[in-house]
């Protein structure tokens, strides 16, 4: 696998090869009623929020005081990190979101009965008219809240919140271009459409090389349908399959302007790659 500019990767060899995306934003446009936004949103996703929201009657707050972001920080997004991703977590250092992200954002907070259970912080873009998430959490990190359905109601809310307030788009942040990928397939289910990044890694690719023809990366392959990119920067799912393996299309790519998915049967892929080496690097 190789992750280079795009201009770089025009000086290697594509065949059997497969570009993809570096990083995709996941961007809901929001619709002018609250009914065309449930529209927007899967039914089960729909009937998940609203049985636990009977339960837990949680409510969305506004607060981008100093005070509020110190509490998320510290109490919410720093445990969430740690907790979810240990030594492997990357976020933002607490000065870059207070001056950075806050400075030209806002903060919300999930109550229940009284109690800020989930946080996050966005940002606006000029002329307000994409929200971005930016730094979410639980309290205490705690793996009850995404048992309740808190965390999830959190993003609810805020569409929701968005819809009221007339904002145009809310960028429910990025991944990458994996379709297998826990946070593209719920964050789809929200009504999200993948994009390209309106910052840096809107250059940069991944392309990756199957280097043999082994069971290993025959079953990669198909467990991890992705979006594809050309050199005319459209987005295209992928899936690979063969014989033995059916394409993976419970992982569903649907959503708002995304092409008809491409299946690609891996015997195109791998049997021609006999006596063509792709460049050296990482490895499947």
């Amino acid at each position: 696998m190789v992750g280079a500019e795009e201009r770089a990767l025009r000086c290697l060899p594509e065949h059997g090869s497969l570009t993809a995306p570096f990083r995709l934003p996941l961007v809901v446009d929001i619709p002018r009623s609250q009914e065309e936004l449930a529209r927007l949103i899967s039914k089960r996703e729909r009937w998940q929020f609203r049985r636990d929201q009977r339960e837990h009657e949680w409510v969305l707050e506004e607060d981008s005081s100093p005070e509020a972001l110190t509490f998320f920080y510290n109490r919410m997004h720093s445990p969430t990190m740690r907790n979810r991703h240990g030594d492997r977590s990357r976020t933002e250092p607490l000065d870059v979101a207070r001056y950075a992200v806050l400075r030209h954002g806002t903060l919300f907070f999930l109550s229940q009965a009284g109690t800020r259970v989930a946080g996050v912080l966005c940002h606006w873009s000029k002329g307000r008219r994409t929200l971005t998430t930016r730094l979410v959490g639980v309290l205490h990190g705690l793996d009850e809240h995404y048992r309740t359905g808190a965390f999830k109601a959190l993003y609810h809310h805020l569409l929701q919140w968005a819809c009221k307030q007339r904002v145009a788009r809310v960028d429910l942040f990025g991944t990458e271009a994996y379709i297998s990928k826990g946070i593209f397939q719920w964050k789809r289910r929200l009504g999200a459409h993948p994009e390209w990044p309106p910052n840096h890694f809107a250059t940069k690719r991944v392309r990756i090389y199957p280097r043999r023809d082994t069971p290993a990366v025959r079953d990669f392959l198909v467990a991890n349908p992705l979006v594809r990119t050309d050199t005319t920067g459209s987005l295209t799912p992928v899936y690979y399959t063969d014989d033995d393996r059916p394409p993976r299309l419970d992982l569903s790519a649907r959503c708002p302007g995304l092409t008809e998915p491409e299946i690609i049967h891996l015997d195109t892929v791998l049997k021609p790659m006999a006596g063509h080496e792709p460049p050296s690097g990482g490895q499947l």
